[in-house]
This record gives structure tokens, sequence and C-alpha cells, in this order.
């Protein structure tokens, strides 16, 4: 029950916080890809030292991935590393 306890703390903190996606490794596409226009997203690179992580990517179908985001202010708001 304690155990229980605790991961619903941690869980509501992670909503206080508004940070619930663990974004560890940023989101490559793939080489073949060969669309025009391409969409720009966002992926989170925890690997920057700066308080804005998330850098620029283009890709056809970018729907369904893990760590993408249509928009810069979701992924550095949503994301932790």
């Amino acid at each position: 029950m304690r155990l229980l306890l605790a991961i619903l703390f941690i869980l509501m903190g992670f909503v206080a916080t508004r940070r619930l996606y663990y974004c560890h490794t940023p989101f490559v596409p793939h080489d073949k890809e060969n669309c025009t226009p391409k969409k720009k997203m966002f992926t989170y690179d925890w690997t920057i030292d700066k308080e804005d992580k998330c850098i620029p990517v283009e890709c056809c179908d970018c729907s369904g991935t893990y760590n993408i985001w249509s928009n810069k202010d979701d992924c550095n708001k949503l994301c932790i590393s």
C-alpha cells in the first residue's frame, strides 16, 4: 500500500510540473525519406546544455513516433531526461 501511495505521489508531482514524458533519445528520421514538403517538427535532446533542449527535425511521416513534437513549447514543457 505504501508503494502504491509513493507511485501516486510521484505521478502527481509530474502532473503538477507538466513533465510527463521521458524523452531520452532524440528522434532521427530515416535516411530514405524522400517526400516534399517535409514536416518541420521538434525533438528533445537532453545532451544540449541550454534551457531550450528541443531541436528542429524534418520528416515525412512523423505521426506516432517517439519524442517528436509539433512545436518547441510543448517539447520543452512536457519532456524530462
